[in-house]
């Protein structure tokens, strides 16, 4: 007997009214999709029992205690055996003769639920703090050996609109050296995919059990980078401006040695919003780059009497600014003196006086105070603060680019071609793998006697099923790379296409995009440094990308090349490795390591040769087989199957049906009986060969690409058709293949 439960109550229902119930596989396989394994509609009656759950829902204009908006957790059991588990939806009441009434619903799996769980909430809206750390060398130097929070988080170097370069030029070098090192907030922060995974479905309140991403993804990261240069912590740097300023005219300022300008004002119109100054000095609160502004207004007791002018640190010890060197009388006198600095990096604790020198003693100056802010009055200001380059707490969760977490969870599903499978008891609990591993998984299962010959047997090509060009795609980055990429080829960088110009009846194109932007390495001009250059290719002087995609990356280790940085005691360190990020399992990748495209490209940087398991190739490649292959097959039928088997069945298990093995795409039957089961399946190919010749290696002594044929042999002559596949550079004298040159 089928037995409905809505919220721990058990709900009366028809004898004979019909619940047909519809599992289908590619609800598993999209979780953005708002369908799922589902029951057609069905009516209960609106009995005593029923109407104290549901309430007086019948009554004309009566408000109930029904909310239709929310959704109420729903178990459809035959005879104790399991059927169904979700969600309930109430679709709508009917009265008859004014005297009965019923209740439509329609109950949907747990499948549904995942993307209305994660909502809309954007990446930026998680608890993170957990992995809130100091911007310091010890935690960037920490975060290379694997010990910052365990791992989650890695530094790396890519270039964010610094437009790092080495050039023969001394007066235009923008590289770092030993006495102009990397400052810590010129590393970037990168967070580990699979962490970022977990704490989204944990935030929806789900776990899960994945061993690919238990262990194999461990090294893919996503860059924290969503627009600017600096690293957001929980410091205000805007809170730290101040602007002083005299409130009395002052006289009589002698002395041929600098001497710190003292009885400055912060009442108001001046101010003092970080309360760093007092007396004559303003102490940098953040390592930050600070801009001043300086005004002076006076005159010099003699016509001939020459005055320096600066802004110095280090306790009035040492010149940090000299905006008025030399300066007479002449010029001087009664005339507004302003000037704007460019911007100065200061270390935490270093302080700045204003501060003037007479060349002669015996002279002296006379500056106009009287309380306001003109240019015919004497101030100094810290104009602007920028975000702090080292000491502040990152705020992990702040520094996450733009994007939704439901868009984060689906791209790594579009990228891995990964399938979400509920725990059949318990339906908060995953089974995420890849659709390979995933398939991998099931059991073989004898359905051949229990097929209904009476009835017919669909045996179809899987022509319906297709399009005639399908994309395997990234989306376009709009850095420098991608964008000369997309401008020449109109397509994406490391884009994967199935043509199928032969059937003339596929019809259409279809995309599989993943939201996320190809992490291209290539070279700083000049040097041998490979980094992921996230610039815009313009003359302006701005060149950061204000709205960048997010990007996934592996982590490669550290390789070899000189850097100089800061560390945390205001020096330098030298290390002769840097650290690498990039699209490739290896940076100097070989045929059996991963790429993190679709399709094979010709890199940017040198690499030993293309790998062979791209995307594509790795994750879709036996999924599209199954569909596109001459040989591929669907079958609908209608079989005999239990509740029981109903109920144990999965989508991996693979199904024996005469002399081949199938998988299932969907089942369909009554819960209210015993009786038949239409089920369309998919014939199981297996692993159909995508080459005569697949890439196995390569022979180090002449750089020749080596192949295997379809006998097993190593081989390196090989046609140009498979040569090519794989993004290798074909040689007709000797048919081989060679690594293609980074572009």
């Amino acid at each position: 007997m089928l037995r409905l439960n809505l919220n721990g109550t058990d709900i009366e229902l028809y004898k004979n009214e019909p619940v047909n119930i519809s599992y289908q596989f590619s609800d598993i396989q999209n979780i953005n999709s708002s369908a799922s394994s589902f029951s057609q509609t069905f009516r209960v009656p609106l009995t005593k029992k029923n109407q104290g759950y549901f309430g007086a829902v019948n009554e004309f204009g009566l408000v109930t205690t029904w909310d239709p908006k929310v959704k109420v957790s729903a178990e459809l059991t035959y005879n104790t055996i399991p059927v169904m588990r979700g969600f309930a939806q109430v679709k709508g009441v009917y009265v008859q003769k004014g005297k009965y009434a019923d209740v439509e619903l329609a109950v949907f799996g747990e499948t549904a639920n995942l993307s209305r769980d994660i909502g809309d909430g954007m990446l930026t809206a998680l608890d993170l703090s957990s992995f809130d750390h100091t911007l310091s060398a010890a935690n960037i130097e920490a975060s290379w050996a694997g010990t910052l929070s365990s791992g989650a988080i890695r530094y790396g170097l890519p270039d964010k609109g610094q437009n790092w370069r080495q050039i023969m030029y001394p007066l235009d070098v923008n590289f770092w050296t030993s006495t102009a090192p990397l400052q810590h907030g010129d590393f970037t922060p990168y967070f580990r995919a699979s962490k970022l995974l977990d704490t989204i479905l944990t935030g929806a309140g789900y776990t899960y059990t994945s061993t690919f991403f238990g262990s194999n993804l461990d090294d893919l990261y996503l860059t924290l980078y969503n627009g600017n240069l600096a690293i957001k912590g929980n410091e205000n740097p805007s809170g730290q401006t101040m602007l002083v300023g005299y409130a009395t005219d002052q006289t009589g300022l002698s002395g041929n040695s600098f001497t710190s300008l003292t009885g400055l004002s912060e009442s108001s119109p001046f101010y003092d919003t970080g309360s760093n100054f007092s007396g004559s000095t303003y102490t940098a609160p953040l390592q930050a780059y600070y801009t001043f502004r300086v005004n002076l207004f006076g005159r010099i007791s003699h016509a001939t009497e020459s005055m320096s002018f600066r802004l110095s640190k280090d306790n009035g010890t040492t010149a940090l600014w000299n905006f008025l060197p030399v300066t007479s009388a002449a010029v001087f006198d009664d005339t507004p003196q302003n000037f704007t600095s460019e911007p100065f990096l200061l270390d935490v604790g270093e302080t700045i006086n204003l501060q003037y020198k007479h060349q002669n003693s015996g002279h002296t100056l006379d500056l106009d105070g009287d309380g306001t802010f003109s240019p015919n009055q004497t101030w100094w200001e810290v104009v602007a603060v920028s975000a702090p380059t080292s000491g502040q707490t990152v705020d992990v969760a702040e520094n996450m680019p733009k994007m939704k977490q439901i868009d984060f969870v689906s791209g790594l599903q579009k990228m891995f071609n990964l399938v979400f499978i509920p725990d059949r008891n318990n339906g908060k609990h995953l089974y995420i793998e890849p659709f390979n591993d995933y398939m991998a998984s099931g059991t073989k299962k004898d359905w051949t006697n229990k097929i209904d010959l009476t009835k017919d047997i669909s045996i179809t090509p899987t022509t319906d099923l297709q399009a005639r060009q399908y994309d395997w795609t990234h989306s376009n980055g709009k850095d420098l790379v991608n964008a000369l990429v997309f401008k020449n080829a109109s397509r994406v960088y490391s884009r994967f296409r199935v043509d199928d110009p032969v059937n003339d009846f596929a019809s259409g194109n279809k995309a599989i995009k993943s939201p996320f932007a190809p992490h291209v390495v290539s070279y700083i001009p000049g040097t041998q440094f490979a980094v992921h250059r996230m610039l815009v290719d313009t003359d302006q002087a701005d060149k950061t990308i204000k709205e960048p995609l997010p990007r996934l990356a592996f982590w490669n280790g550290k390789e070899n090349g000189t850097i100089y940085y800061q560390n945390d005691s205001s020096g330098t360190t030298t290390d002769a490795q840097y650290p690498v990020f990039s699209q490739y399992s290896d940076l100097e990748a070989t045929v059996t390591d991963e790429d993190l495209g679709y399709g094979a490209e010709r890199p940017f940087h040198i690499i030993k040769a293309n790998p062979l398991e791209t995307l594509y190739y790795k994750y879709w490649r036996p999924f599209v087989n199954e569909l596109y292959s001459s040989d591929a097959r669907k079958l609908t039928a209608f079989f005999r199957l239990t509740r029981s088997e109903l109920a144990s069945f999965e989508f991996a298990d693979k199904v024996y049906i005469k002399d081949t093995y199938w998988r299932v795409l969907s089942v369909s039957y009554d819960a209210t009986s015993e009786g038949m089961a239409k089920v369309e399946l998919l014939k199981v190919l297996g692993d159909i060969r995508d080459c005569s010749f697949l890439p196995t290696g390569i022979d180090k002594s002449n750089g020749k690409i080596q192949f295997q044929n379809t006998s097993g042999a190593t081989v390196t002559q090989v046609s140009r058709e498979c040569c090519e596949r794989y993004g290798y550079q074909y040689d007709n004298d000797t048919a081989s293949c060679y690594q293609s040159f980074e572009q």
